[in-house]
């Protein structure tokens, strides 16, 4: 009986490692770099439409990174950042990211990295075993557990490809920009923030770059390139620093800046002359939202020394063009209100009080 009982243990136990040896043969190796990416998981969904820095349309603020190049051995971070647009903010207001990232050893099939491996994760750790070419994309969604997927919204992002190598290249320049040149100031933090990106010289350089501004009153940076205005109404213009480090202890910087205000300036007019507020940052597609009566802009005064604002009224315009001006209108104060509503839900963006100076 008990050789019996041995047969089959030993039948069982070969089986088992008959079953490993098989998975393990299944495996896919990494491609070599150089390898050529055939297809993606996903079709990525377009850049996001944004107007003052508010979401028109779903997207990515921050996409993985397009090609990164490691030394073998060193781990990497895919940062990413999607959000929805705020229509779908004020539809959903109880959805949560969901993150599911995807990877190609081949540039031709995919597989779901699996949860144990940071699958599930925003930002990605990739551990650089060998020298290779591999591609990831996300899919964030967007749910809750209400709803679960019948409401579902899936974010794709762009593909990113990851190569391990094993000789460093050193960068010899990096170019910085930034997604938006004007941020927001307001104490509700919003539209306040955007990304800055660094483009180094040669792609295949294996450094790594971080971030500084130089001043931190101002605006703040953080490890993946996000630039927050300060909400205490300090304006100005912030100095954002990227510097590349390669693996010698050299580096090269690149800069570019940004400004930091309440969403008007302030405007100086001959007397007699009108005076014209325009909206700051993004307003290029803000006429067809508008047009789809999906929001307002209000305008209000305030006369030198009163406190109560007097309404202008509903305006189809990112700008507000006064009267002509004469000796008593200057120090009159300026402020513009944006509504945007979806159904029931609304939400409001108040500018800055810009001042009218009129001098004669």
């Amino acid at each position: 009986m008990n050789n019996i009982k041995l047969k089959r243990y030993g039948l069982f136990l070969f089986v088992i490692l008959l079953m490993l040896g098989v998975f393990s043969t299944q495996d896919t190796q990494a491609a070599e770099v150089g390898t050529p990416l055939t297809n993606s998981a996903f079709t990525a969904t377009p850049e996001p439409n944004k107007f003052l820095n508010i979401w028109n349309t779903n997207g990515y603020d921050l996409q993985p990174e397009a090609v990164t190049y490691k030394v073998v051995g060193n781990e990497i971070t895919l940062n990413t950042d999607a959000a929805r647009s705020v229509w779908s903010v004020l539809g959903g207001v109880f959805d949560a990211p969901h993150y599911r990232w995807y990877k190609s050893d081949d540039g031709i099939s995919w597989t779901e990295v699996p949860e144990w491996q940071n699958g599930h994760r925003k930002n990605l750790p990739i551990q650089t075993t060998e020298q290779s070419r591999t591609w990831y994309q996300l899919d964030t969604q967007y749910w809750n557990y209400l709803t679960g997927w019948v409401a579902k919204t899936h974010i794709y992002s762009t593909v990113a490809e990851v190569n391990a190598v094993n000789v460093p290249t050193n960068a010899t320049g990096v170019s910085i920009s930034t997604d938006s040149d004007y941020i927001y100031n307001n104490s509700e933090g919003q539209v306040n923030t955007t990304y800055a990106h660094a483009i180094v010289d040669p792609i295949s350089s294996t450094g790594k770059v971080t971030w500084s501004v130089d001043n931190i009153n101002l605006a703040t940076v953080d490890s993946t390139g996000k630039i927050t205005a300060n909400d205490k109404s300090l304006s100005g213009v912030v100095k954002v620093t990227g510097t590349f480090r390669n693996m010698d202890t050299s580096f090269v910087i690149g800069t570019t800046y940004v400004q930091v205000g309440g969403g008007l300036d302030n405007q100086t007019v001959p007397s007699g002359q009108p005076a014209t507020f325009t909206l700051r940052g993004d307003t290029n597609s803000l006429t067809g939202v508008i047009n789809d009566n999906r929001i307002k802009i209000e305008w209000y005064k305030k006369a030198p020394g009163k406190t109560k604002a007097e309404y202008l009224g509903k305006s189809n315009s990112v700008s507000y063009t006064t009267a002509n001006t004469t000796a008593s209108d200057n120090g009159t104060q300026y402020q513009a209100k944006i509504t945007l509503k979806e159904g029931s839900k609304s939400t409001t963006i108040k500018t800055n009080w810009a001042t009218l100076y009129a001098s004669y």
